[in-house]
């Protein structure tokens, strides 16, 4: 990681909120507090007074009220698939590991160059020429291409204020990445005038390392500078194509709960097992699958699909070695061109035509290893999905089904609807010291803050990084941007104000349990991979006052959570359930119990550091009126 001392850089945007600007008499504008913000104590880091106001649209003076109540979106696609031109050629020895190990032979060479069988014939070459694979651990070269992977972008504008909205299939996109881009546009697309830029990534484990980590080793970066300068390019490129595509749009609300009630979709009566899980207790699952759609008031066609649902996108598993968007593909895929899915003799099992227009999928409170982990895969005819890619597909086929249900039953339509947004910076403390290995091993590839570069990192010598929080309104949807992993725990809570911890345990769908009973939580196994031995989470001591749900608009109608939003700084774990080894904290896993997502957190802080300033935002005046 590049690391450099420096103090904090106040950003255009919140430098453009210092000043104050009158709200002019748009109906659905906030007539207070949309003049610019200023926290007298911005919550979380000491640090967070060196960012300056709240960036604000519209209240800003780059970004006045209007009266034009017409709503406009846009969207396009744009390719990001790897080129796999080096593979890795395995010694005899090695063959069926698939983990590259240099020192037992194997070596990366220029793909067909010589019979991968006989790796005598093969000549070495910079591993780094070699497309390193994200997730799952370092060494995994990637063989070729199973689906393409994408950048996906939609503009939304009314009235003056315009809004960027991307979604990048990788594991994860560091906010510099998002200032380097938001630099680019600049420079070479000044025209493109967007108030606000916000890139979210799928999470995707099988595509190329763009944070460091996942490497030819553990000690070396898999970044390669010139592809995330590709992926850059391509969302500078699809934000601007999707900004000449700007039409008058219709705006559709809707929304569908994963729980095996369509027909077909769940032949083995397992409810939501049959499609994510989550394997950390307290078992907690934001089970909705929301949608967003526009559509052009001329032609009545669709612009684009907001999609949002929370899933690892691993499920195409470790034993996959091809680049893929994994179940995110075929779940767009069945969005935009529709599903025909077919009985193993030949019989249509279900078949419903697409929508059209760019489907955008961004994921939601990952915690806790939400995905995968312990779902019961069968397809739709109750038969069991072999590992790999084929059950990452049926898994995004089967969401496509409530994605279509989302957008055909209970649908909202409005003419309008108000558009705006609040945005802040802000500083997280870096207390992992698996970090700071990595920053001293240059693995990530970001800038550092308040720390001397010269001394050992440690207790007295802590970096920050800087990351952003946003809350997005679009319509009577509240959309909030998170830059992790969040625990559901901290983000959800009925209307009636009751939290997920609280009995009935309102989102631990059926057939999970809330603690860990070894008799009834399918969680509890004897894998290995959770054995519920440490005792309940003591769920009573966490603060319910610091829940994310609980913080919004009253009037919001569609709650929004998107993760990765601007950042990916690991796992957002609450402070009520936060344990560290005590002999090497970071490093290892608290035990007993499943306390992996610690070790790969910034620190104890974290709740405090991104939570409450969350808080902060969601409690400031709003920007729209609903």
């Amino acid at each position: 990681m590049r690391w450099v001392a420096a103090l904090g850089i106040l950003s255009l945007g919140a430098a453009a909120a210092l000043a104050t600007q009158a709200c002019g008499d748009d109906p659905e504008v906030a007539s207070s507090g949309s003049t610019g913000h200023c926290e007298k104590e911005p919550a979380g880091s000491v640090h967070n007074v060196e960012i300056g106001c709240d960036q604000r649209c519209p209240g800003d003076p780059s970004c006045k009220p209007s009266s034009d109540t017409t709503f406009y979106a846009g969207a396009a696609v744009a390719d990001i698939t790897p080129v796999v031109d080096h593979v890795v050629a395995f010694a005899p020895q090695n063959v069926g590991k698939n983990w590259f190990n240099p020192l037992g032979g194997d070596k990366c060479v220029k793909k067909g160059s010589c019979d991968l069988a006989d790796i005598k014939t093969c000549t070495a070459v910079d591993p780094m020429k070699c497309v390193w694979i994200a997730g799952f651990g370092a060494g995994r070269p990637a063989t070729g291409n199973a689906d393409p992977t994408s950048v996906r972008c939609a503009v939304l504008r009314r009235g003056a204020t315009k809004v960027g909205l991307c979604s990048v299939d990788s594991v994860g996109w560091f906010y510099n990445e998002i200032e380097k881009t938001r630099e680019l546009i600049a420079t070479d697309h000044p025209d493109l005038d967007l108030d606000f830029l916000a890139v979210a990534s799928t999470h995707v484990h099988e595509t190329q390392d763009t944070l460091g980590i996942w490497g030819p080793s553990d000690t070396e970066s898999g970044v390669s500078e010139e592809y995330n300068a590709l992926i850059r390019k391509k969302t500078a490129e699809a934000l601007v194509a999707a900004d000449a595509a700007l039409q008058p749009v219709q705006l559709q609300f809707g929304a569908s709960k994963v729980d095996g009630h369509i027909a077909g979709t769940d032949p083995g009566k397992h409810g939501t097992a049959a499609f994510v899980s989550d394997t950390r207790d307290p078992v907690v699952i934001d089970d909705e699958l929301r949608v967003i759609r526009f559509v052009a008031t001329g032609d009545q066609s669709t612009v684009a699909t907001l999609l949002n649902f929370t899933s690892h996108p691993e499920f195409g598993g470790d034993e996959n070695f091809e680049t893929s968007a994994d179940f995110v593909h075929t779940l767009r895929e069945g969005v935009e061109k529709g599903l025909d899915v077919k009985a193993s003799d030949g019989k249509s099992l279900m078949k419903t035509p697409g929508f059209g227009g760019v489907a955008i999928f961004f994921n939601g409170p990952l915690g806790g290893q939400v995905g995968p982990g312990k779902v019961n895969h069968t397809d739709f005819e109750g038969k069991p999905v072999p590992d790999g890619l084929a059950r990452a597909y049926n898994n995004g086929r089967l969401l496509a089904v409530y994605a279509h249900e989302a957008l055909t039953k209970g649908v909202e339509t409005l003419e309008t609807g108000p558009l705006g947004f609040r945005a802040r910076e802000l500083y997280v403390d870096v207390l992992n010291k698996g970090y700071h290995i990595a920053l001293a091993q240059q693995l990530f590839h970001r800038d550092g803050y308040f720390f001397d570069k010269y001394k050992e990192l440690g207790e007295d010598n802590v970096p920050s990084i800087r990351t952003q929080i946003a809350v997005i309104d679009v319509g009577p949807a509240e959309l909030v941007g998170f830059p992790g992993e969040l625990h559901a725990e901290l983000l959800l809570a009925t209307p009636d104000g009751k939290s997920a911890l609280d009995a009935p345990y309102p989102f631990t769908p059926k057939p999970y349990f809330v603690l860990n009973d070894k008799a009834t939580n399918p969680n509890c196994g004897t894998d290995g991979y959770s054995q519920c031995d440490d005792g309940p989470p003591a769920i009573a001591s966490m603060d319910r006052e610091k829940i994310i749900d609980l913080s919004r608009d009253p009037k919001t109608k569609y709650r929004w959570a998107i993760g990765l939003m601007q950042d990916q700084i690991g796992y957002l774990v609450p402070e009520y359930d936060y344990k560290l080894d005590p002999q090497n904290p970071y490093l290892e896993e608290a035990s007993p119990g499943d306390h992996y997502e610690e070790t790969n957190s910034v620190g104890t802080n974290v709740q405090a550091h991104v939570v409450d300033p969350l808080l902060q935002l969601l409690k400031s005046p709003p920007v729209v009126k609903r």
